[in-house]
């Protein structure tokens, strides 16, 4: 299209986006935290995260503690390369391997366990008086204890944990 005079010429015909910057703004990063510093935060956010759920909801624990892992080291990685900082992503890294660690201990505890614990809740599940539960204690208990290799009656203080 050809510009008509006293107009003036659409910013789209003059090779210029109309949402864009208008011309003479200065052109840089978007307003708030560079990318590798939001990375960073957001490890820290999910070590926290698998630390705590690895006390409670292992498996999703497991998952947290990977990925914080995973995306603080690449913020590491990039504020490396990008001669910046991530502030975040080591206490991230730290707090995603414990919460890892956590999280591994469990699972291979209770896969160790299966047997005697599934045992131990269906009893208790079957269990109608007191008398029942307690039966269900010291017919469990015991083959946990010798599993683990612990001394005889030592599960009996934390009874009401199981």
């Amino acid at each position: 299209m050809s510009e008509q005079p006293g107009r003036p010429a659409h910013p789209v015909e003059q090779g210029r986006d109309p949402a864009g910057p208008p011309p003479g703004a200065p052109l840089g990063p978007p307003p708030g935290p560079p990318p590798v510093e939001r990375t960073g935060r957001r490890a820290l956010w999910l070590g926290i995260v698998a630390l705590l759920t690895s006390f409670f909801f292992y498996p999703l624990g497991l998952v947290l503690g990977v990925a914080a892992l995973v995306i603080g080291i690449r913020a590491r990685r990039r504020a490396r390369t990008a001669r910046g900082a991530a502030p975040g992503a080591v206490p991230g890294i730290v707090l995603g391997s414990v919460g890892l660690a956590f999280s591994a201990l469990s699972v291979a505890l209770t896969v160790f366990l299966w047997p005697e614990l599934s045992g131990y809740q269906e009893c208790l599940g079957a269990s109608n008086t007191g008398a029942d539960k307690t039966a269900c204690k010291h017919e469990f208990y015991p083959k946990i204890e010798k599993k683990l290799d612990l001394p005889a009656g030592s599960m009996d203080k934390y009874g009401d944990l199981l």
